[in-house]
Protein backbone atom coordinates (compact mmCIF):
# COMPACT_ATOMS: atom_id res chain seq x y z
CA UNK A 1 0.00 0.00 0.00
CA UNK A 2 2.42 2.51 0.54
CA UNK A 3 4.19 1.85 -2.58
CA UNK A 4 1.12 2.56 -4.27
CA UNK A 5 0.97 5.88 -1.88
CA UNK A 6 4.45 6.66 -2.88
CA UNK A 7 4.02 6.23 -6.58
CA UNK A 8 0.84 8.30 -7.09
CA UNK A 9 2.73 10.78 -4.84
CA UNK A 10 5.37 10.91 -7.57
CA UNK A 11 3.35 10.67 -10.61
CA UNK A 12 0.88 13.72 -8.96
CA UNK A 13 3.61 15.90 -7.93
CA UNK A 14 6.90 15.34 -10.31
CA UNK A 15 5.76 14.11 -13.95
CA UNK A 16 2.60 16.13 -14.08
CA UNK A 17 3.18 19.44 -13.14
CA UNK A 18 6.57 19.16 -15.06
CA UNK A 19 4.81 18.38 -18.84
CA UNK A 20 1.92 21.00 -18.35
CA UNK A 21 4.55 23.86 -18.74
CA UNK A 22 5.99 22.65 -21.54
CA UNK A 23 2.68 21.78 -23.49
CA UNK A 24 1.06 24.90 -22.79
CA UNK A 25 4.52 26.69 -23.82
CA UNK A 26 4.44 24.93 -27.13
CA UNK A 27 0.86 26.39 -28.03
CA UNK A 28 1.19 29.74 -26.84
CA UNK A 29 1.68 32.34 -29.53
CA UNK A 30 3.13 34.73 -27.08
CA UNK A 31 6.15 32.55 -26.96
CA UNK A 32 5.78 31.66 -30.89
CA UNK A 33 3.02 33.02 -33.12
CA UNK A 34 3.38 30.65 -35.86
CA UNK A 35 1.75 27.75 -34.10
CA UNK A 36 -1.22 29.92 -35.23
CA UNK A 37 -0.25 29.36 -38.86
CA UNK A 38 -2.68 26.89 -39.51
CA UNK A 39 -5.59 26.57 -36.86
CA UNK A 40 -8.90 26.15 -37.97
CA UNK A 41 -11.48 28.97 -37.97
CA UNK A 42 -12.98 26.70 -34.71
CA UNK A 43 -9.72 26.53 -32.77
CA UNK A 44 -9.66 30.38 -33.60
CA UNK A 45 -12.80 31.20 -32.65
CA UNK A 46 -12.36 29.05 -29.40
CA UNK A 47 -9.23 30.64 -28.48
CA UNK A 48 -10.52 34.26 -28.94
CA UNK A 49 -14.12 34.35 -29.41
CA UNK A 50 -15.51 36.22 -32.14
CA UNK A 51 -14.05 38.93 -33.80
CA UNK A 52 -13.91 42.46 -33.67
CA UNK A 53 -14.09 42.89 -37.01
CA UNK A 54 -14.18 40.60 -40.74
CA UNK A 55 -13.24 41.76 -43.85
CA UNK A 56 -12.57 40.30 -47.31
CA UNK A 57 -8.88 40.62 -49.09
CA UNK A 58 -8.79 40.32 -53.20
CA UNK A 59 -6.35 38.49 -54.76
CA UNK A 60 -5.05 38.82 -58.47
CA UNK A 61 -6.78 35.08 -58.87
CA UNK A 62 -10.08 33.68 -57.04
CA UNK A 63 -7.92 31.37 -55.10
CA UNK A 64 -5.40 34.33 -53.63
CA UNK A 65 -8.89 35.88 -52.03
CA UNK A 66 -9.28 35.43 -48.26
CA UNK A 67 -10.93 36.16 -45.25
CA UNK A 68 -9.74 38.09 -42.83
CA UNK A 69 -10.45 38.09 -38.51
CA UNK A 70 -9.21 41.24 -36.43
CA UNK A 71 -8.38 40.49 -33.01
CA UNK A 72 -6.92 42.71 -30.26
CA UNK A 73 -4.11 40.38 -30.81
CA UNK A 74 -3.80 40.57 -34.44
CA UNK A 75 -5.51 40.02 -37.84
CA UNK A 76 -5.81 36.62 -39.23
CA UNK A 77 -5.59 35.71 -42.54
CA UNK A 78 -7.97 32.79 -43.62
CA UNK A 79 -7.98 30.21 -46.77
CA UNK A 80 -10.59 27.43 -46.70
CA UNK A 81 -10.65 26.73 -42.92
CA UNK A 82 -7.51 27.44 -42.09
CA UNK A 83 -5.35 30.67 -41.24
CA UNK A 84 -2.45 30.65 -43.46
CA UNK A 85 -1.32 34.02 -42.71
CA UNK A 86 -0.95 36.35 -39.12
CA UNK A 87 -0.69 40.12 -38.85
CA UNK A 88 0.27 41.33 -35.29
CA UNK A 89 1.89 44.31 -33.93
CA UNK A 90 4.55 42.22 -32.16
CA UNK A 91 6.32 38.95 -32.23
CA UNK A 92 9.57 37.65 -31.56
CA UNK A 93 10.56 40.64 -29.58
CA UNK A 94 10.40 43.09 -32.25
CA UNK A 95 6.71 45.65 -32.86
CA UNK A 96 5.95 47.93 -35.02
CA UNK A 97 8.04 51.45 -34.74
CA UNK A 98 11.14 49.19 -34.14
CA UNK A 99 14.08 50.30 -36.56
CA UNK A 100 16.02 48.36 -39.23
CA UNK A 101 18.88 48.02 -36.54
CA UNK A 102 16.70 46.83 -33.54
CA UNK A 103 14.94 44.01 -35.84
CA UNK A 104 18.42 43.03 -37.03
CA UNK A 105 19.80 42.75 -33.76
CA UNK A 106 16.94 40.45 -32.78
CA UNK A 107 16.07 38.13 -35.85
CA UNK A 108 19.72 38.55 -37.86
CA UNK A 109 19.94 39.57 -41.11
CA UNK A 110 17.24 38.30 -42.74
CA UNK A 111 16.71 38.59 -46.91
CA UNK A 112 16.62 42.09 -47.50
CA UNK A 113 13.54 42.75 -50.12
CA UNK A 114 11.94 46.27 -51.84
CA UNK A 115 10.32 47.62 -49.07
CA UNK A 116 10.93 44.13 -46.60
CA UNK A 117 12.83 41.99 -45.27
CA UNK A 118 11.96 38.19 -45.10
CA UNK A 119 12.88 36.15 -42.13
CA UNK A 120 12.77 32.04 -42.35
CA UNK A 121 11.36 31.00 -39.11
CA UNK A 122 12.02 27.65 -37.95
CA UNK A 123 9.52 24.76 -39.81
CA UNK A 124 7.14 22.59 -38.12
CA UNK A 125 4.80 21.08 -40.40
CA UNK A 126 5.27 23.88 -43.61
CA UNK A 127 7.73 26.21 -44.15
CA UNK A 128 6.50 29.54 -42.10
CA UNK A 129 8.26 33.42 -42.82
CA UNK A 130 8.15 36.22 -40.91
CA UNK A 131 8.39 38.81 -42.74
CA UNK A 132 8.98 42.91 -42.03
CA UNK A 133 7.98 45.44 -43.79
CA UNK A 134 9.54 49.11 -43.64
CA UNK A 135 7.94 52.65 -43.65
CA UNK A 136 9.95 55.63 -45.41
CA UNK A 137 12.04 56.30 -42.36
CA UNK A 138 13.05 52.48 -41.96
CA UNK A 139 11.04 51.46 -39.24
CA UNK A 140 8.71 48.09 -38.78
CA UNK A 141 5.06 48.86 -40.24
CA UNK A 142 3.91 45.87 -40.29
CA UNK A 143 4.78 42.52 -38.70
CA UNK A 144 3.49 38.73 -40.84
CA UNK A 145 3.90 35.05 -40.40
CA UNK A 146 2.84 33.12 -43.01
CA UNK A 147 2.88 30.02 -44.71
CA UNK A 148 5.64 30.46 -47.56
CA UNK A 149 4.53 27.47 -49.33
CA UNK A 150 0.70 29.34 -49.77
Amino acid sequence: MNRLLFGGFFLLFFIIPGGFPCFAQADHPASDPSVLVGVTLTDLVNRYGVPKQVYAVRGVSPWQDDVVFVYDTGEFYIFGNRVWQLKLRAAYDIKEGDTKAAVTRVMGEGRPMEGYTLFQLPSKVWPIMLRVNWDNSGRAAGIYIYRSDF
